[in-house]
C-alpha cells in the first residue's frame, strides 16, 4: 500500500509526508473519521514509508522493494496490526505489543504498531498504552485508528497528533471506482451513494459479486415491511442483522469488516431509498433520484408519506447509525427505526 494509492484524503496524506521529509516523525498518531474513509490503508501506507528503502522524493513509499512487499502481505515483522477480540482490545494485547516494543526493528527504520478500533481500548487498555506514549522508545511508531475520538482518554489524545479523515464526495467516489472497476454509469452512481462518502465501503461493494444481489432482499423486504403489518418490522430487523453478520470482506481488503460496519452500510442503502422517496415527494416525478432501478417502487411509496414524516424518516435512520456506531444493541436499534420510519397515510 502506498500514498498514492489513497483516495480524496489529500490533507491527510499531505501532512502524512511532511513528517516523513522533514524528519519531523511523531511517536504517536491518531487517525480518526468516519468508518471505511481510508483510515487503514493510509497506516499502511505510511507504515511502509516510513521504512521503505527506496522512497519517493515525495515522500511516498515505492510499493516495490522487500519492505513494502512484506508489508503489504502482511508479514513484515516491524509492522503489526493490532485488532480487537471480540468486542474489546485487551489488556493482554496491549501486554504483548508493549513486550514487542522491547525488541529494535528487525530491518526497518521503525517498528510501527497499528491499533484498530482503538474506541474498544478498554480502560486497563487506555492506561497500558498511556505508559507507552510517555516514554516511547526512539523507534515506535503508534497509529491509533479511531470513529469516534472523544471515547479514548484524553491523555491519550493529547500525546497523540491527529490525522482527521473525510467523507468523500459522490463525484470524487465515482472517479475512484470508475479509476478501479469496470461498472455501468448507473451502478457507479449507486455504489457512490450507498457508501455515504465511505472509499473503503464503495470499493467493497463494487468488488463483492453478492452486493447487488443483497441490495434487493434488502429493498424486498423494506417494501414487504412497508405495504404488510407493523409486526414485521420485527423479522426485518432479524433479516438486516443476519445479512449484515455473513457478509465478508473483499479480498485484498485492509479494511477488517465488522457486524456495526456492515449494518451502516445497509442502512445506508435504506437511507438512500428515503432519501430519493422525499426527492419525488417534494419534486414530483422528474426528480433526480440516485435508485433509478427502484424509481417505479419508489414513487407509489412517497405517495403515502406527508413530507414531516418523510424527513423525520430520514433524521431516523441516521439516529439509528448513531446508535450502531455507538455499539447500542443492532436488533434494538433496527426494529425502532422500522417503529419511527412507519409510513403515516
Amino acid at each position: 500500500m502506498i500514498f498514492a494509492n489513497i483516495y480524496a484524503q489529500d490533507m491527510a496524506v499531505r501532512a502524512l509526508k511532511s513528517c516523513i521529509k522533514k524528519n519531523q516523525v511523531a511517536h504517536a498518531y491518531l487517525f480518526t473519521g468516519p468508518s471505511g474513509t481510508g483510515k487503514s490503508s493510509t497506516a499502511l501506507a505510511f507504515a511502509s514509508a516510513l521504512n521503505c528503502t527506496n522512497p519517493t522524493p515525495e515522500g511516498d513509499a515505492c510499493g516495490s522493494c522487500l519492505s513494502c512487499s512484506r508489508i503489504a502481505s502482511g508479514e513484515d515483522a516491524d509492522v503489526r496490526v493490532v485488532r480487537p477480540e471480540g468486542n474489546q482490545t485487551t489488556i493482554e494485547q496491549m501486554r504483548d505489543m508493549i513486550k514487542e516494543l522491547g525488541y529494535a526493528p528487525f530491518s526497518g527504520k521503525y517498528k510501527v504498531f497499528i491499533i484498530e478500533q482503538a474506541d474498544t481500548l478498554n480502560s486497563s487498555s487506555e492506561n497500558s498504552i498511556l505508559k507507552v506514549l510517555e516514554e516511547p522508545p526512539a523507534y515506535a511508531v503508534l497509529i491509533l485508528l479511531s470513529c469516534n475520538q472523544s471515547s479514548l482518554l484524553p491523555t491519550i489524545r493529547s500525546r497523540c497528533r491527529t490525522v482527521r479523515f473525510r467523507q468523500a464526495s459522490d463525484e470524487e467516489l465515482e472517479e475512484a471506482l470508475r479509476s478501479r472497476f469496470n461498472l455501468p454509469e448507473d451502478d457507479l452512481r449507486i455504489v457512490a451513494a450507498c457508501s455515504r462518502g465511505a472509499v473503503g465501503y464503495a470499493f467493497d461493494m463494487a468488488s463483492d459479486s453478492g452486493f447487488m444481489e443483497d441490495r434487493q432482499v434488502i429493498f424486498q423486504a423494506v417494501k414487504d415491511w412497508y405495504e404488510g403489518p407493523p409486526v414485521l418490522g420485527l423479522q426485518t430487523a432479524e433479516l438486516l442483522r443476519s445479512i449484515a453478520s455473513e457478509r465478508k470482506s473483499a479480498k485484498g481488503s485492509p479494511e477488517v469488516r465488522t457486524l456495526a460496519g456492515n449494518l451502516l452500510e445497509i442502512l445506508d442503502s435504506i437511507l438512500s431509498w428515503y432519501e430519493d422517496i422525499l426527492r419525488l415527494k417534494v419534486s414530483g416525478e422528474s426528480a433526480r433520484v440516485t435508485n433509478l432501478d427502484y424509481q417505479d417502487d419508489l414513487i407509489p411509496m412517497s405517495g403515502r408519506y406527508s413530507t414531516a414524516k418523510l424527513c423525520a424518516s430520514v433524521r431516523a435512520i441516521m439516529e439509528t447509525r448513531r446508535y450502531v456506531q455507538g455499539n447500542i444493541t443492532p436488533q434494538l436499534a433496527l426494529e425502532n427505526m422500522f417503529i419511527a420510519i412507519r409510513p403515516d397515510l
